[in-house]
């Protein structure tokens, strides 16, 4: 009688172990770039560009107001 699943390992075509699969894991890049942005990314990635914008905003209206005070 043959088992419902069989075992797993090198040499049965699984894919799950051996020296081959381990050895592509090793090369490929840990920090490769992914077909897609994971939500903590993009939250993290819109709230750095608000954050900036602000800053650029807060820097704009003080060049603005030192312009003034000169003319003065």
């Amino acid at each position: 009688m043959s088992k419902a699943k069989g075992k797993g390992g090198t040499g049965r075509g699984t894919d799950k172990k051996g020296w081959n699969r381990w050895q592509a894991s090793a090369k490929r890049a840990k920090n490769a770039p992914k077909p897609y942005v994971s939500k903590g990314v993009k939250k993290a990635k819109e709230e750095a560009a608000l954050k900036a914008k602000e800053e650029a905003a807060k820097a704009a209206k003080a060049a603005a107001d030192s312009d003034h005070s000169i003319e003065k």
